[in-house]
């Protein structure tokens, strides 16, 4: 019985160590890969918290403060816009490289009257899709991530300047002549987590992404919560936020559902997103209108 009243105290005690160490990504990546699940961290603290005994009040308070707080920081709402000027409609998706019938994909990428494609694992069995969109989106620029996949971005307005494959594997980007001025439009593909590849891939992609010419659309997969230090890290590298509110894009072992794909705007633009289905893809797309304040 006693070991049994304990299991609170245990419960509580682990999920606290792991809340907080969520919040050590920019220390270690291990932070992040602990950030994916803070939701689960903080929940389980609540009700560890509210089955303690022999706690005091103010203790048992302070434990249930803290997991509201980060519940709420991980799933709150982000900032609906004023109203719009004439928006740039982008289109974000990991396609899943193994997709051959990409008739689907590309009927919802019409329908969203998208002006910006971003796509990561574009394979040999999905190539299709960026030529089955050549029509609407005639400048394309498809960049080798690994020996099997690719990541390209599709625009309907021309490119600036001659596309350039990045050094770094993974991004792709390039500059286009938008009606409202000229915008660097990239799309990313992202590693997993630590104790996988994103610990060391961030620190690498970030001074490219510094150096990209203002101002920034971007599209991608991240692998990574918007709320971990690896996913803001490349907001404040690239000058911009992420658009609309926390939504699950990827279910994880197909049990827990996470937000890993996001679409990021300039500071100071605005927009709406809207979760698009998977349609045989592991990953639901996105469909953001964005504009300039």
């Amino acid at each position: 019985m006693r070991s049994f009243s304990s299991l609170p105290r245990v419960v509580a005690a682990v999920c606290l160590a792991a809340l907080a160490l969520s919040y050590a990504g920019p220390v270690h990546p291990l932070g992040d890969s602990l950030a994916v699940f803070r939701p689960i961290w903080a929940g389980a603290l609540l009700l560890a918290a509210l089955g303690l005994r022999g706690l005091s009040r103010l203790g048992a308070v302070t434990l249930s403060a803290a997991a509201l707080l980060s519940m709420g920081q991980s799933l709150l709402a982000s900032e609906q816009g004023p109203d719009r000027g004439a928006p740039i409609r982008i289109y974000q998706k990991n396609l899943r490289y193994d997709v051959a019938d990409t008739s689907r994909f590309a009927a919802d990428i019409r329908t969203s009257d998208a002006d910006l494609v971003m796509l990561q694992e574009v394979s040999a069995q999905n190539r299709s899709l960026p030529q089955a969109l050549s029509s609407s989106h005639p400048y394309q620029l498809v960049c080798v991530a690994n020996a099997i996949i690719s990541v390209a971005v599709l625009s309907r307005w021309p490119f600036a300047e001659p596309p350039v494959c990045p050094d770094h594997r993974g991004l792709t980007a390039v500059r286009v002549s938008a009606p409202g001025g000229d915008l660097t439009a990239a799309a990313l593909h992202m590693h997993w987590p630590w104790p996988f590849g994103q610990g060391a891939q961030v620190p690498d992609l970030l001074p490219q992404l510094k150096a990209l010419p203002q101002p920034v659309v971007l599209g991608g997969d991240f692998n990574m919560v918007p709320w971990g230090h690896a996913a803001r890290a490349i907001q404040e590298a690239t000058g911009t936020r992420r658009v609309g509110p926390v939504r699950p894009s990827f279910m994880l072992l197909s049990v827990y559902p996470i937000a890993i794909d996001h679409v990021l705007v300039p500071e100071g633009w605005h927009g709406e997103a809207r979760m698009r289905p998977r349609l045989g893809s592991d990953h639901r797309g996105i469909a953001v209108e964005a504009w300039r304040e």
